[in-house]
């Protein structure tokens, strides 16, 4: 009359068999059937229970029930009324473990009432780190498995669920970093020394080779730190809860800071009143709200999440996360940090440390500390912060972008969906396990050789004296960056079209300056667009040439029907030379002009140069750009020579644009002995530029090595680490302390099975 619905096979049974074949299966699913069809029924209806507190095949002779004999195990299947019974024999345990020793972790730790399955909460812990899905999805999953009609629902048992899921990760955390070895115990735990470590990164007295401290100079940049710092808007918390009713089980063991200590200096620091400082770069807007609201930020080593407050002390969140996490990292004698406003936030981060207690202050005296920009976010910044702290023009840092806390980021955001609404120690608690769980998760040799082939071929066309010159200063540059940055092109003291832009504005010929220069390119734009568009051009394509016709029609006032780019705007250099025009229409047009014709010949200077000794090809576009303001200037030259009483103009030191020799741009660019200045110049940012990306190529091979060589040492480390912790503590059982050696040496064989899965993995490596 019965079966089960979780073993395999549907066999029917009678009653006894029932109960006989699950005394040790007691949370399987089991239907009777009724004379017409199957229905739910459980085993405590037939009778079955289960007992604790004795080995299997051992019965008591003193049990009791659980609490009103009303005891609800969760399990993957679904939730289940059991009948259940402790041991109450002179040497029984305490109820809880009895039930830990059962695999059921309880609810409450008096009169519990209900448990979960170890199995089922190391389910949900590894699904939410895969799919980031919450507690409450997972709860409905589990009751709509044990009763999917809603005739039935059982009892609410979500928030027992989600008080065993927080404390089970925390049990989990503790044991994994070997807490439950420590002489002192969980109250003896440091702040960080849950984190799951990178085996990669630099860890004296662990994995890097002996002397490494005394190495030479040229070498030092293989046992450096990199520190990325960023701000995650997406984390934010909901202002629900507060630490005094759900205070989290954490106080600063994994990636947040301890609360209470970080908050007392926030407003220690906002008694101050230090003013903001103001930002000689770029807004960036959006970064600095990093350090004004309530947010999260992550130093991407060691502790440093938490939760910000509200202050004026300009960039004090993302110092105490910077000071917090180089705690653990005072031997390392390199650092390059990277956030997306190192420009900014450098200038005065060592004199901000003097408010600091001491334990956090850096020796930074006698360290090689670098600011630097990450890649991505290095275009928003100032020209001189694109070349001051670029990843690519700074030594050894090797191929590194800087951007590694977006990947984390990516990882995490999915998680903000049920983190938002939990208390502040709970959302903490979270997060530091989904960190964990990520550091736990997470090929440069063919680039670095053709990076290499082209320096060479670069170098093989400069003047042989000259480049040794070259080399002399970029090695100066980087070992003190204060001199004059050979990244940089020189200024130039042409005019530019911005420039005159402003000119005129100062003038207020605004109007004359947009006929002339907006409407003027609007028209050269949308006759270029219509002569390229294609046959089978989109709907996008089209759209936009319209948008821009459109525009013309309103800025020119002519007929619809009339196409806007075959229009003649009747510019002075349009005109025929025997046409009168005033001379103010004339000296208006031809600065535009002029200026036109610097910016070509400024983007041509670079960009001919570059694609000569790389490319070997030229843009045709920039190259007509300046033809086209060329000949302009050419015919507004002829009607203003004519005049005797014009105002005489100064272009190229007298010369007309006829009489310009500017023949060198196109026959001579590239010709290491020609010494015009300003080429010189830039095939010396090109050498700067291409022997930097090929030293970064040689840097990253090296690091790779090095990584490889750090990854196999931690992990040996650590095995021999785990292998001393088996016998540190001595637990009131004989059998708890066999057990906590067996689990350190479980540890040590992972260790020594993941160091043996590497080694076979980068064989293929060259050395």
């Amino acid at each position: 009359m019965y079966r089960c619905q979780d073993c395999h096979g549907g066999e029917l049974m009678c009653p006894t068999c029932a109960v006989h074949i699950h005394e040790r299966q007691p949370l399987h699913r089991i239907e009777c059937w009724n004379g017409t069809s199957f229905q739910i029924t459980t085993l405590k209806t037939l009778g079955a229970r289960f007992q604790l507190g004795h080995p299997i095949g051992v019965q008591c002779i003193n049990l009791i029930p659980a609490f009103n004999d009303d005891f609800v195990i969760l399990d993957c299947n679904g939730i289940h009324e059991v009948g259940l019974d402790f041991c109450a024999c002179q040497s029984a345990q305490p109820h809880i473990i009895q039930l830990l020793c059962g695999h059921l972790f309880p609810a409450t730790t008096s009169d519990p009432k209900s448990a979960a399955t170890f199995r089922v909460l190391e389910y949900f812990q590894m699904l939410s780190f895969e799919s980031k899905g919450s507690a409450w999805e997972f709860y409905n999953t589990v009751v709509r498995l044990t009763e999917n009609i809603g005739t039935h629902v059982p009892k609410n048992h979500y928030d027992s669920l989600r008080w065993m899921i927080c404390e089970w990760c925390f049990v989990m955390q503790m044991k994994h970093c070997g807490q439950g070895h420590h002489l002192g115990g969980i109250k003896a735990t440091e702040a960080g020394a849950c984190a799951v470590l990178c085996p990669a990164c630099p860890h004296p007295n662990k994995n890097l080779p002996v002397g490494w401290e005394n190495s030479p100079p040229e070498f030092q940049f293989l046992y450096v730190m990199f520190i990325a710092i960023d701000a995650n808007f997406r984390l934010v918390r909901r202002n629900v809860s507060s630490d005094a009713v759900d205070p989290g089980l954490n106080h600063g063991y994994t990636f947040f800071v301890e609360e209470t200590g970080y908050k007392g200096f926030l407003a220690s620091c906002n008694r101050v009143g230090n003013a903001q400082e103001k930002s000689t770069c770029s807004s960036h807007s959006a970064v600095n709200l990093a350090d004004t609201r309530a947010s999260r930020g992550l130093a991407a080593t060691g502790v440093g999440t938490v939760d910000c407050a509200r202050h004026n002390f300009k960039y004090i969140n993302m110092d105490y996360l910077f000071f917090s996490s180089m705690q653990s990292s005072h031997d390392i004698h390199v650092l390059n940090i990277s956030y997306d406003i190192a420009c900014q936030w450098n200038k005065n981060l060592w004199s901000h440390m003097s408010a600091f207690p001491h334990k956090y202050r850096i020796d930074h005296d006698n360290k090689l500390v670098t600011f630097l920009v990450p890649k991505f976010h290095l275009p928003a910044h100032i020209t001189s912060c694109q070349t001051r702290f670029s990843f690519n023009f700074i030594k050894g840092v090797g191929r590194t972008d800087g951007e590694a806390p977006e990947r984390g980021w990516a990882d995490i955001n999915p998680i903000a969906t049920s983190t938002c609404e939990m208390g502040p120690g709970s959302s903490r608690d979270t997060i530091d396990d989904h960190f964990n769980n990520w550091n736990w998760k997470k090929a440069a040799i063919p680039e670095a050789e053709e990076c290499a082939g082209d320096l060479k071929e670069f170098e093989a066309a400069l003047d042989a004296d000259q480049l040794a010159g070259w080399r002399k200063e970029i090695e100066m540059w980087e070992s003190d960056r204060s001199l004059t940055n050979l990244f940089e092109v020189k200024a130039r003291t042409t005019v530019t079209q911005a420039a005159m832009h402003l000119a005129l504005s100062k003038a207020e010929v605004e109007e004359i300056e947009c006929v002339i220069a907006h409407a003027a390119s609007c028209r050269r734009r949308v006759e270029f667009e219509v002569k390229t568009i294609r046959q089978h051009a989109t709907d996008a394509q089209k759209v936009k040439i319209l948008q821009h016709i459109n525009s013309l029609h309103l800025q020119l006032d002519i007929p619809s029907e009339d196409k806007a780019h075959k229009i003649n705007l009747f510019l002075p250099s349009s005109l025929p030379p025997t046409f009168p025009c005033d001379d103010c229409l004339l000296k208006y047009e031809w600065d535009l002009r002029q200026a036109q014709a610097n910016n070509a010949l400024n983007d041509l200077h670079t960009v001919i140069n570059m694609t000569y000794h790389l490319y070997k090809y030229k843009y045709a576009f920039i190259r007509a750009k300046y033809t086209a303001a060329r000949d302009a200037l050419r015919r507004i030259l002829k009607p203003l020579d004519r005049r005797k009483d014009a105002v005489p103009l100064k272009h190229d030191e007298g010369k007309t644009v006829g009489q310009q020799n500017i023949s060198w741009i196109w026959k001579v660019a590239g010709v290491s002995n020609n010494q015009e200045e300003g080429l010189q110049d830039l095939l010396r940012v090109e050498w700067c530029k291409v022997q930097a990306r090929a030293h970064r190529w040689e840097e990253e091979v090296q690091l790779l090595r090095e990584e490889v060589c750090c990854v196999l040492a931690f992990l040996e480390w650590q095995a021999g680490w785990w292998d001393a912790q088996g016998s540190q503590h001595q637990f009131g059982s004989s059998a708890f302390t066999e057990g906590a050696v067996a689990y350190a040496h479980h540890q040590a064989m992972l260790c020594r099975s993941m160091s043996a899965r590497f080694r076979l993995l980068w064989e293929a490596i060259p050395s």
